[in-house]
């Protein structure tokens, strides 16, 4: 699959991590909680495939500023180590415990 294959997602989930309700975001697409800042190890080589069969945790490490995609959020899976950056959200709550 293609990055032109991008497929979307922003549906409203609990955090397996925190139990924190996410819904879904008003702008953009969520893929971390916005309590814990954790997300989950789904995705294989495109952002949205779902095709990952780790299902790790995906633990906040740092926040880098990336130009014109702005902040974001790397994620390591703690379960098989891979680690992928993920666009922050307006409704962060914590995003200073990673800086």
């Amino acid at each position: 699959m293609s990055r032109k294959e991008f497929k979307r997602h922003n549906e409203g989930f609990v955090c397996q991590v925190c139990k924190v309700m996410n819904p879904p975001l008003i702008r953009g697409e969520r893929n971390h909680c916005r309590a814990c800042l954790y997300s989950l190890h789904v995705d294989v080589e495109t952002p949205g495939d779902r095709q990952s069969s780790c299902g790790g945790a995906m633990q906040p490490i740092a926040l880098e500023y990336k130009g014109s995609k702005g902040f974001m959020l790397k994620h390591h899976c703690v379960k098989c180590g891979k680690e992928i950056l993920n666009s922050t959200a307006d409704d962060d709550e914590r995003i200073e415990r990673v800086q």
